[in-house]
């Protein structure tokens, strides 16, 4: 359908969703993912049911603050709903990094979600978690890679579609987060 759903948006997977995510289950089970006892996820339904399929044996904790963006008078309409809509041209035309009417610009969004990412991994290395599983949403992953990665590449050059994902090695030293690797699997 190719709609903007959003963080207001707490929808189930839908039947293709629930059948994606059962075949990324598959393909990722070489990775030993129905072994992992721990699953960090957000408040909306649809990570937690993809976690359920990736994850089938681990408890899930909701991570606040790192939902997808809010695109407030976009949510659940297409782009193709909205091509007369004058403030959706304007929004596309800013490379969506303007405000969505009644919801969130990209930076309002990058701020929220490298924000709550930093103090979860800080927590998570200093607490002495080896290995995090995280089920979230395309927009937060392209947030705070673009934002962690120390790389050239823009936001959008972080874009994954639905349940695929990164593996990534990420450090603590001198006082910040540092992505040391990167691995799309």
């Amino acid at each position: 359908l190719k709609r903007y759903v959003g963080s207001r948006d707490d929808e189930p997977l839908s039947d293709s969703g629930r059948e994606l995510a059962l075949e990324a289950a598959r393909r990722f089970a070489p990775l030993g993912f129905a072994d992992v006892k721990r699953v960090y996820v957000t408040r909306l339904v649809r990570t937690q049911q993809t976690a359920d399929a990736l994850f089938p044996h681990a408890e899930q904790v909701v991570l606040d603050g790192i939902e997808e963006m809010d695109f407030g008078a976009f949510s659940g309409r297409s782009a193709d709903e909205m091509a007369d809509d004058d403030d959706y041209r304007a929004w596309v035309d800013s490379w969506c990094t303007g405000a969505c009417p009644g919801g969130e610009s990209k930076a309002q969004f990058d701020t929220r979600v490298c924000a709550a990412m930093e103090r979860f991994l800080r927590k998570a290395i200093e607490s002495g978690e080896h290995a995090v599983y995280l089920v979230a949403h395309g927009g937060t992953i392209m947030a705070f890679l673009s934002h962690f990665s120390g790389d050239e590449r823009s936001y959008y050059d972080w874009h994954v579609g639905n349940c695929e994902g990164y593996r990534v090695t990420i450090t603590l030293s001198d006082g910040s987060l540092h992505i040391a690797d990167v691995e799309r699997i």
